[in-house]
């Protein structure tokens, strides 16, 4: 619940500076969540909070403006992506460390931290749980991977990922899944045209707006797709959120564990990076 009211509020204050909006806002909130069921995901209670922050400024996409920046600056770190790729014994390693490093990325830019110094710590922090001998094993069998993608500037570090995927496993077909319209700062289709996503692999929207990847919601392609990959790569807390219990496909979690629910969840402590198979 506490999370509930911090998005609430970040939410609001990048959708508007009127205070008397931003109190209506976090009263909404408080009246709808007070008899709120705690059973469910995080993101089924965090999902509400954009609907309502959006009802009543009458801002659809509060994060608009920082998620292009985002993508400015996590593009301009994509040389020292190449670099240490170059640098690189096994690329598949350092291109996996490279995308659960667009997690700390986010937090480097929105926080004003040395995003430079916070990429090459995050390469070169081992895994919490390590499931990356498993994910070569699918991937040489694999044929079509489905990657879902997480936020605008992280998304940067996806497409090297998934420049490395290609060119190791060439006969791997990629499709990477954006949303289909604004939610929090998760990335979009321009988002994937802005960082040359569409130039790598195939880019698919998920046929809604909401937070991870719930099935039930998402078009009928986007379940088609899902349901032919041979492998699917999830980043991110809200696609582990949203899928954590699914056992339909081999499913491979990229991210940074960042609060104490999904922490626990993973048994690993908060801040750890985690690539994990959902084990089928």
């Amino acid at each position: 619940m506490p999370c509930v009211y911090q998005q609430a509020l970040s939410a609001v204050r990048h959708a508007t500076k009127d205070r008397r909006v931003q109190e209506r806002v976090m009263r909404a909130v408080a009246k709808r969540y007070q008899k709120k069921s705690l059973r469910g995901t995080p993101a089924d209670y965090s999902q509400e909070v954009y609907w309502i922050v959006a009802q009543v400024t009458g801002v659809a996409d509060p994060y608009a403006r920082e998620k292009r920046e985002c993508n400015r600056m996590a593009l301009a770190m994509v040389p020292d992506c190449y670099a240490a790729l170059r640098c690189s014994p096994d690329k598949v390693v350092t291109g996996a460390h490279l995308a659960v490093a667009g997690n700390v990325i986010d937090l480097g830019i929105k926080h004003g931290l040395d995003i430079h110094r916070t990429l090459r710590s995050a390469v070169e922090t081992p895994f919490a749980i390590n499931d990356l001998p498993r994910l070569r094993q699918l991937l040489k069998r694999a044929r079509r991977v489905l990657y879902l993608g997480d936020n605008a500037g992280e998304i940067v570090f996806d497409r090297v990922f998934i420049e490395v995927l290609r060119e190791c496993y060439p006969r791997v077909e990629v499709k990477f899944v954006v949303k289909s319209g604004p939610i929090i700062n998760d990335a979009t289709m321009a988002d994937a045209e802005q960082v040359g996503m569409t130039s790598v692999c195939e880019v698919i929207e998920s046929g809604c707006a909401e937070i991870g990847l719930p099935l039930r919601h998402v078009s009928r392609a986007c379940r088609r797709a899902f349901a032919e990959a041979d492998v699917v790569i999830a980043k991110g807390h809200g696609n582990y959120e949203t899928l954590a219990g699914e056992r339909s496909r081999p499913i491979v979690f990229i991210l940074k564990a960042k609060c104490g629910v999904v922490a626990r969840s993973l048994g690993v402590a908060i801040g750890s990076s985690v690539l994990a198979w959902n084990r089928v």
